[in-house]
C-alpha cells in the first residue's frame, strides 16, 4: 500500500497492479482513520487490510473466518520485479499456478480454492483478450465468447466484464460451474478444468459449496501468514501509503545522544 519514492516505483504503479481500483485503497485508509480514532494507532493497515478482505468475502454470501491478528507494516515497498515475481499471470497455465504456488506451500486443492475468489469481481478486458484474437481459444464456450467480444470488440478495448458470469456479486461456487461449462475468463481459470490434475477439484467445488468454502478459508488463512512481520519488526503505519517518520534516522541520532552524553 506504500507509495513509490525517489527509490522507485511501488507495488502501485507495477504493471500488473495499475488496474486495481483507487477507491480500494481510500477505503482501506479510511477504515485505518476510523480504527485508529477508536483504538489509537495499535492496528496495522496490513491487519485492517486482511479483515476488510474477510468481511468484503462475507458480506458477498462466502464464509466467515477467525483471521489471525498481530501483523506489522513492512519499512519498505517491493520492487516492480519483486511484485510481477509474486505474481501469476491471468495467461498462466495450471501448470506454471501449480509450479508458482507450490514454493509458497500451497497443494493444488488450494491453489484451485484461492482461484475462487473470482466468484466477485471485474476484469478489464485486456486481462483475457488473447483468447478471442486473433483467434477464439478452442476451450472456450462459443456464446460465451461471443458475449466477450461484443463487451471487448478489440484486443486493447478498456471495457470491463464480470469474471462470474452467473452471480457476479455474490461469493458461491458458481465460478467453478462457470469453468466445468468453459465459461472460466481467465486461461489461468478455464486451464484448471481442462487439467486434469485440478479437474476433480473443480468438480468437486462446483458441485458441493460448503466443500468449496471450507478448503477457500483453510488457503486464505494460509495466505495471510505468508513473510508477515510481527513483534518488534516492521511499523504500524500513521498512514498507509506513507512510512511513519524515518525511525532508523531517530534511532540513530538517539544513539548519538546518548553517547555524546555519557562522553561528556
Amino acid at each position: 500500500m506504500l507509495d513509490g519514492s525517489a527509490g522507485g516505483p511501488s507495488e502501485k504503479t507495477a504493471i500488473p497492479n495499475q488496474t486495481l481500483r483507487k477507491e480500494s485503497f481510500k477505503i482501506i485508509e479510511d477504515l485505518r482513520e476510523r480504527v485508529h480514532k477508536e483504538c489509537g494507532r495499535i492496528v496495522s493497515c496490513s491487519d485492517i487490510a486482511a479483515l476488510a478482505a474477510r468481511d468484503a468475502v462475507v458480506l458477498s454470501g462466502g464464509p466467515n473466518y477467525v483471521v489471525p491478528l498481530g501483523r506489522r507494516d513492512g519499512l519498505n515497498f517491493a520492487t516492480e520485479t519483486a511484485t510481477i515475481d509474486n505474481l501469476v499471470a491471468p495467461t498462466a497455465n495450471t501448470t506454471t499456478l501449480l509450479t508458482r504456488l507450490a514454493t509458497k506451500g500451497f497443494d493444488a486443492t488450494d491453489v484451485v480454492a484461492l482461484s475462487g475468489a473470482h466468484t466477485i469481481g471485474i476484469s478489464h478486458c485486456g486481462s483475457f483478450t488473447e483468447r478471442l484474437y486473433p483467434n477464439q481459444d478452442s476451450t472456450m464456450d462459443q456464446t460465451f465468447a461471443n458475449n466477450l467480444k461484443r463487451s471487448c470488440p478489440k484486443a486493447d478495448s478498456n471495457n470491463t466484464v464480470n469474471m462470474d458470469v452467473r452471480t457476479p456479486n455474490v461469493f458461491d461456487n458458481k465460478y467453478y460451474v462457470d469453468l466445468m461449462n468453459r465459461q472460466g475468463l481467465f486461461t489461468s481459470d478455464q486451464d484448471l478444468f481442462t487439467d486434469q490434475r485440478t479437474r476433480g477439484i473443480v468438480t468437486s467445488f462446483g458441485t458441493d459449496q460448503k466443500v468449496f468454502f471450507d478448503k477457500f478459508v483453510i488457503a486464505m488463512i494460509k495466505m495471510g501468514q505468508l513473510n508477515v512481520s510481527t513483534g518488534g519488526q516492521g511499523e504500524i503505519r500513521a498512514k498507509c501509503s506513507v512510512r511513519n517518520k524515518n525511525k532508523l534516522l531517530v534511532d540513530v541520532v538517539e544513539g548519538l545522544e546518548k553517547t555524546l552524553a555519557a562522553a561528556f
